[in-house]
């Protein structure tokens, strides 16, 4: 006895096989979808800071000696604070 295929048995079986471990690739898929995901938000991640850490704009803390001898030649003059301006919300 010779079976053939056809494309009935192939859509049956195929059939069964979802039916009976429909539930266990849906979970499947949703895992990989999840790992997939995390994965690309990883390696974002990563390439921020390691583009941040090679950062060659910095901003130098030094001054030159003329501004130093500046600030030197105001002293103790006091610079005029917010509180000593009148308000201009007050009538």
């Amino acid at each position: 006895m010779k079976t053939t295929i056809t494309f009935a048995t192939i859509k049956d079986s195929a059939a069964m096989f979802f039916h009976r471990y429909h539930i266990i690739i849906f979970f499947l898929v949703v895992s990989v979808g999840l790992l997939s995901a995390l994965l690309v938000l990883v390696s974002i991640i990563n390439l921020s800071a390691t583009s941040a850490a090679g950062d060659t704009n910095q901003v130098t803390d030094s001054f030159d000696q003329d501004t130093i001898d500046r600030v030197r030649m105001l002293g103790g003059r006091s610079a005029s604070q917010p509180g000593d301006r009148a308000s201009p919300f007050v009538e």
